[in-house]
This record gives structure tokens, sequence and C-alpha cells, in this order.
């Protein structure tokens, strides 16, 4: 099946004046900051060169759970899934909450 139907589909129905229910949105949002979390998190263990288990050693999670990170699976995104990495990985996060609910989680740079 094509994705780019399922998109197609959602522009349709929003064109023709359908609005997602909150806790439509609210979802989806959780997973698109899930996934950027992720995303940020493999990129600096892959970096650090460091495994999923010592990574998960210096969580108290195990590779597993690390590995549900690092896939944006790891759901709802709390602030402690966003304080631990970034302290287990010497680096600093942002998070950026905005009216429009386009919000946003980055890291970078080694923390002080």
């Amino acid at each position: 099946m094509s994705h780019t139907r399922w998109k197609l589909a959602r522009e349709r129905k929003a064109a023709e004046g359908y609005t997602e229910p909150p806790d439509v949105v609210a979802e989806r949002e959780q997973i698109r900051l899930a996934h950027d979390l992720g995303q940020s998190v493999h990129d600096r263990r892959t970096a650090l060169r460091l495994s999923r288990s010592v990574l998960g050693d210096r969580l108290g999670m195990t590779a597993d759970e690390v590995e549900a990170v690092d896939l944006g699976g790891m759901l709802p995104v709390t602030a402690d899934l966003l304080v631990r990495p970034a302290v287990a990985l010497e680096v600093t996060v942002d998070v950026h909450v905005m009216s429009d609910g386009r919000n946003t989680v980055a890291s970078g740079g080694h923390a002080a």
C-alpha cells in the first residue's frame, strides 16, 4: 500500500473542513516527538560508539528498551525520558513548546 495515498486522504479531508479530534492530534504529536528524540539519541549514541547495552547500563534500562527509544517507540515522551539520556550521553536538550502544537526536541553540544 502506498503511504502517499494516506497523506493525500488526510489533506483531502482537511480541505473539506474536517478537523481531527484533539486527542488524535495530541497522539500524533507524541509520536513525532518520540521519533525526533529517538533520532537524537541514536545519532549521539553511535557518534560515541556506544552499544545499546552500554547506554542501557548508563540509563538503568535494557538494550531492548534503548532500542525502543532509538526507534522512536517510547511513549509518552516525558521529562524523565528527555533528561536521563541527555545526562548519559552528556548533551544538552532543548525543548520548544509552541502554541500551534508544533513542539520540537533537539539535542546537541556537550553538557556543561
